[in-house]
């Protein structure tokens, strides 16, 4: 059966809004994320973060950050996976911004639902990696101990590319801060830090490694859409047939 120029264009055009509605949908992915902090204190036990997150490719916004964060001062040595650290949940992304000379966003996620992490004596602003450097990594609501709110955060970086590897200089910028139980020594909370963006490693030493992003499996749902929209356009090409 031929096939006139009317019924190819119909069928490319119906393959166009297809692919833009499978594009509009895909702006917005998951990914899996892995951070390490090296802990020369604590080997082989060292500062993990394992969570997921979303992306809009478009708009450069991370969202819903979330996952653990592993307290290397805990647990037997005996190096992740087959740890049995205390790892502490982190379900609050209450920070985010794009940086445009390293080419991603930051973002990072709290232990609590508010940033109070370290103490603002210093005129910091109490989360931040350089606040808790200048703080010595003491509590936020010294020199009270009651007053720990026992806060915790990862700080992480996502690439313009999520699956791209992370430079060098943009690993320097990780950082994360532990202020809950299993991370305090006296009224210092344990960090994780690079002296060449901060000015100091870690309260422990500790200073970023490496970080792995991955794409997360799509959900059913998403196989369903694409299964629509494919069917979709195999009805147009049919009726232009019979047509």
């Amino acid at each position: 059966m031929k096939f006139s120029k009317k019924h190819v264009a119909s069928a490319v055009s119906a393959m166009l809004m297809v692919a833009g509605a499978s594009q509009a949908m895909a702006a917005v992915s998951t990914y899996n994320i892995e951070t390490v902090w090296y802990e020369p204190d604590t080997q082989p036990r060292d500062t993990i973060f394992l969570g997921t997150f979303d992306y809009d490719s478009a708009t450069k916004t991370v969202s819903n950050l979330r996952g653990i964060l592993s307290e290397s001062m805990t647990g037997d040595p005996i190096a992740y996976p087959n740890d049995n650290m205390t790892w502490l949940s982190l379900d609050y992304q209450l920070k985010s911004w794009y940086d445009a000379t390293l080419g991603g966003t930051f973002a990072a996620t709290f232990k609590n639902d508010n940033t109070n992490t370290f103490w603002t004596g210093s005129g910091g602003d109490g989360w931040s990696p350089q606040s808790g450097v200048n703080a010595g990594g003491v509590h936020y609501g010294f020199p009270m101990a009651g007053n720990n709110p026992g806060n915790a955060y990862a700080l992480v970086f996502i690439p313009d590319d999520p699956l791209q590897a992370l430079t060098q200089t943009q690993i320097n910028h990780l950082a994360y801060a532990d202020c809950a139980a299993g991370g305090m020594m006296g009224a210092v909370c344990m960090t994780g830090t690079s002296a060449e963006v901060y000015g100091a490693i870690g309260t422990m030493s500790g200073y970023p490694l490496s970080q792995t992003i991955t794409a997360a499996v799509p959900e059913p749902s998403t196989y369903a859409m694409l299964g629509v929209g494919l069917a979709l356009m195999g009805a147009v090409v049919r009726r232009r047939r019979q047509a």
